[in-house]
C-alpha cells in the first residue's frame, strides 16, 4: 500500500510557534508526496490512521500535556505502529517525549522529571543543553553550532553536496540524548541507536551548569521493531524567516537569524537527509542552495486569484458580474501602495478586490501590492496563514485574499502564473463547446483550498455566476473525504465548480458526486485513441488507475491482472434555500505528476509503449476544459432523465461488477456487489449464503476498503 499521510499532532502542548514552523516545513519538503494531515488526541484514539500513516512528527512545546493527553491506548497504538514499520520524528518536546525519561531543568522551578510510556529511545533525554531556557520569551533561544556525522545517516554522500561537516541550527529548550556510547557504557545488545548529530562542547550539564559537556547527541535515530524514531534536541524544521531578529536581544544569540541565513541551505539539506534516512521521499527543489524565484519551491503562501469569463458569452452579462464584483468591495484597506486604492469585501476572510493592470508585459497585479496584501504582521502570523490548522482540523487565524478582475485583455501570461496558463485555458474551454460549466475561471498559484474559499466565503459566492470554476496548483489544505486531507503535488488538477442545482425529483442531487466522477473519466476516454486509457471508478467517488505489475497500464477490458492505485477523488458540498441546491463540486485528479501514485499522463506514456501508439499527453489547462464541457454534456441529460441513461456507462468504468464484499457490521456476513441505485446512491449488495437477503449501503455512513473487500459502518 502507498502510505500517504504525514501525521503531525497538534493536541494539547503545542507551541504554537513550534507547530506552525513545522507545518510549513513539511509542505515544503514532502507535499509533492504526502499529505500533512494535523491530529489531535481524538484522532489517534479513534481513527484508523495507521494503515495509511509513512511518519508522526510531534512538534516542540510542552512535554506534560503530551503525557496527559495520549498515556495509555494512544501510547500503546502508536508504539504498536512503529514497530511494525511505522516511523516517528520527535522535535525538541516531541523528542523528550519519545525517550524513557526526560529530565528537563533538574533543580529549578522549571524542573520536569519522570519517566516516558512511549520509550522509542529506552534511555533520558536531558535538558536543557543550554541554560537560560524561558517559556515566554526568546532568551534562551541559538543559532547552535552542532557537527554532522553523516556516515550515521546511511545515505548516499553527494546528499551533502560540499557543505561543511559543522552547521548552525535553530535551538531552544531541548535536550542531549543519554546513548550508551556517549555514557561509555556497552551497547545493550538489542540497542540500535545512532547518532547522527551532536552538539559542539559549549554545551553544560543541566545538573551541574559548571561541567561542560562534550559530543553530546542532539539528533539520533532508534530502530524500534521494524520501524525507526528521530528524535532531536534541534529544530531543523526552523528557517531563519520565520524569525523576528529584534526578539533576539541576549548577547550570545544577537546574530541568530544572520546566522542561520547564512547557513539555511546546509540545514535543509540536513533535514533533507535525515527525512531520506527514514525513508520518506524529498521534494528535491526544497534541497536548492538558493530559491531561484517566487516559484521554484512551495513557498507556502497564498497568491492572488485571478478571475475572468471563460465559456461566458455577452457583453452585458459579464459587464454585470464585474460590476457586481468591484461594487462588493465596500471597506477601504489599510494598504497604502502607489497607484492602487485598496478595496475590501468583508467576508469570512478580507477579500482585496483589484482590476487587472492593463498592458502588454505588465504584472497584472503590482509585486508591492501583493506582499502588503499577504504580508503578516510577524513571524508567528506567517506561519500560521493560509490552511495551517491546530487540533483536529479546526481552522486558525482570520486571513487575506486577493481576488484580480481580468478581462480577455488583461489576463496574467506564464510570467505570473507560471505552473498554469489561464489564455490557454480559456483558449480550449471556448473550442470545447459548453455554457455554464466553466463559465468563469478563477486561478490562483497557491491557495489553502478551492473548496474552503467559496464555502466560507458566502458573499463572494452568491456573486459568482453558476458554473464558475476556481483552480488551483498548489492547495495547502487541500480537503477530501470525511477527515482526509487530499495530496496537492504540481501536475495535479485541483478545481471546485459552482452549481445551482434546482429540486427536481427525476434529477436527485446526490447523484451528482457519480457524474462529475464519470465526466472525469469518460472526458479522456471519449478522446480518438484514448479509449483503452486503464481509467476506473471506485464507489463512491475515487477515481483509480488499473496497473499491471510491471507499472504498465492494462487492457481496459480486462482487470485480471491489474492492481489499482488511485489517481483522483471527488468531494462535494452542498447547501439549500428556495427550492435550489447551491453545489460546490470539488475535485482532484493527477494528470502529469508522477508521484504518489500515477497519473493519467504516465498511463498515457505506458499506452504508448505497450501499443506502439503516439498519443499527446494532455495539459492541466486542456484537462479542465474536457473535463467540464463533458460534466455539462451529461448533465443537461441528467436533467431530464436522472442517472438512470448513465448506469451502463457507469458499471463500464467501475470496479465492482460481481465483487465480493465481506459485511463488518453484519457479522462478517459475504454478499456479492449487484449494483447502484440510481436514485439515491445507495451501493447495493446481496447475500451469497441467503439470495434473497438484499442491503443498501449509504456512500457517507460506510467505509469500504475495496482492495480487501470489507465494507464496515463508520465511527
Amino acid at each position: 500500500m502507498v502510505l500517504l499521510n504525514v501525521l503531525v499532532y497538534s493536541g494539547p502542548g503545542i507551541g504554537p510557534n513550534a507547530y506552525a514552523y513545522l507545518i510549513r516545513t513539511l509542505r515544503q519538503f514532502l507535499s509533492h508526496r504526502y499529505a500533512i494531515i494535523p491530529v489531535g488526541p481524538e484522532t489517534l484514539m479513534k481513527e484508523p490512521w495507521e494503515s495509511k500513516a509513512a511518519m508522526l512528527v510531534m512538534p516542540g512545546g510542552r512535554d506534560l500535556p503530551y503525557v496527559a493527553s495520549m498515556n495509555g491506548e494512544i501510547n500503546r497504538r502508536i508504539k504498536a505502529w512503529v514497530q511494525n514499520g511505522g516511523r516517528y520524528l520527535g522535535f525538541c518536546a516531541g523528542g523528550y517525549y519519545g525517550s524513557g525519561r526526560c529530565e528537563f531543568e533538574p533543580g529549578t522551578v522549571l524542573e520536569v522529571i519522570g519517566d516516558r510510556e512511549l520509550a522509542l529511545f529506552p534511555g533520558t533525554c536531558l535538558g536543557c543543553a543550554y541554560p537560560g531556557y524561558s517559556y515566554k520569551t526568546e532568551d534562551g533561544a541559538r543559532a547552535a553550532e552542532v557537527a554532522v556525522d553523516r556516515s550515521a545517516f546511511g545515505i548516499p554522500q553527494s546528499t551533502w553536496k560540499d557543505d561543511p561537516d559543522r552547521v548552525r541550527i535553530y535551538y531552544n529548550g531541548g535536550g542531549y540524548f543519554l546513548t550508551d556510547g556517549f555514557l561509555g557504557k556497552q551497547p545493550a545488545e538489542n540497542s540500535d541507536v545512532a547518532v547522527l548529530v551532536r552538539y559542539a562542547p559549549d554545551v553544560s550539564d543541566p545538573r551541574d551548569r559548571s561541567k561542560r559537556v562534550a559530543n553530546a547527541p542532539a539528533i539520533i535515530s532508534c530502530k524500534v521493531g521494524r520501524g525507526m524514531a528521530v528524535l532531536s534536541g534541534l529544530h531543523p524544521e526552523y528557517a531563519w524567516d520565520f524569525l523576528a531578529p529584534s526578539s533576539y536581544t541576549q548577547p550570545f544569540n544577537q546574530q541568530l537569524v544572520q546566522l542561520l541565513r547564512s547557513h539555511d541551505a546546509y540545514r535543509r539539506r540536513l533535514l533533507g537527509a535525515i527525512f531520506v534516512h527514514m525513508r520518506i521521499d524529498v521534494d528535491p527543489d526544497a534541497l536548492l542552495d538558493e530559491v531561484a524565484s517566487e516559484h521554484s519551491m512551495r513557498i507556502l503562501a497564498a497568491t492572488p486569484t485571478f478571475i475572468a469569463p471563460a465559456r461566458a458569452s455577452g457583453v452585458a452579462p459579464v459587464a454585470t458580474t464585474m460590476y457586481a464584483l468591484n461594487s462588493a468591495a465596500t471597506a477601504r484597506g489599510e494598504i497604502k501602495v502607489a497607484g492602487v486604492s485598496d478595496m475590501v469585501l468583508q467576508d469570512a476572510e478580507d477579500i482585496h478586490i483589484t482590476n487587472a493592470r492593463p498592458g502588454d508585459g505588465n504584472r497584472r497585479v503590482s509585486r508591492e501590492y501583493q506582499q502588503a496584501v499577504f504580508a503578516p504582521p510577524s513571524p508567528s502570523a506567517a506561519a500560521m496563514r493560509n490552511g495551517v490548522q491546530l487540533v483536529d482540523g479546526d481552522n486558525v487565524d482570520r486571513s487575506h485574499s486577493m481576488l484580480v478582475l481580468c478581462t480577455q485583455d488583461t489576463l496574467p501570461d506564464t510570467k505570473e502564473t507560471p505552473r498554469f496558463d489561464m489564455k490557454l485555458a480559456i483558449k480550449y474551454m471556448q473550442e470545447v463547446k459548453a455554457h455554464t460549466a466553466g463559465s468563469w475561471l478563477m486561478y490562483s498559484d497557491t491557495t489553502g483550498s478551492t473548496q474552503t474559499f467559496l464555502e466560507k466565503n458566502s458573499k463572494l459566492q452568491a456573486l459568482l455566476p453558476n458554473g464558475t470554476v476556481n483552480v488551483a496548483t498548489i492547495q495547502l489544505a487541500g480537503r477530501g473525504r470525511g477527515r482526509n486531507a487530499w495530496v496537492s503535488p504540481v501536475g495535479c488538477l485541483q478545481f471546485t465548480m459552482l452549481l445551482r442545482h434546482p429540486h427536481l425529483k427525476q434529477a436527485p442531487v446526490v447523484m451528482l458526486q457519480y457524474l462529475i466522477a464519470l465526466s472525469v473519466v469518460e472526458s479522456i476516454k471519449a478522446q480518438p485513441g484514448y479509449e483503452g486509457i486503464p481509467l476506473r471508478l471506485k464507489w463512491p467517488n475515487d477515481i483509480y488507475a488499473a496497473m499491471s505489475p510491471s507499472n504498465a497500464d492494462v487492457d481496459s477490458s480486462d482487470d485480471s491482472e491489474a492492481s489499482f492505485v488511485k489517481i483522483g477523488g471527488v468531494l462535494v458540498s452542498s447547501s439549500f434555500k428556495a427550492s435550489e441546491f447551491t453545489l460546490l463540486l470539488g475535485c482532484g485528479v493527477n494528470v502529469a505528476n508522477p508521484l504518489p501514485t500515477t497519473s493519467i499522463n504516465k498511463l498515457i506514456h505506458q499506452h504508448n509503449l505497450r501499443s506502439g501508439a503516439k498519443l499527446a499527453p494532455i495539459s492541466m489547462e486542456r484537462a479542465l476544459a474536457l473535463i467540464t464541457a463533458t460534466f455539462e454534456e451529461f448533465y443537461r441529460q441528467f436533467l431530464l432523465h436522472g442517472f438512470e441513461p448513465f448506469l451502463k456507462r457507469y458499471y463500464g468504468n467501475w470496479l465492482h461488477t460481481g465483487q465480493t464484499v465481506t459485511l463488518v457490521d453484519q457479522g462478517r456476513e459475504r454478499a456479492k456487489i449487484i449494483g447502484l441505485c440510481p436514485t439515491a446512491g445507495l451501493l447495493q449488495v446481496r447475500s451469497i449464503d441467503n439470495p434473497g437477503r438484499t442491503y443498501s449501503l449509504q456512500p457517507d455512513g460506510n467505509s469500504f476498503d475495496m482492495l480487501q473487500g470489507l465494507i464496515s459502518r463508520k465511527t
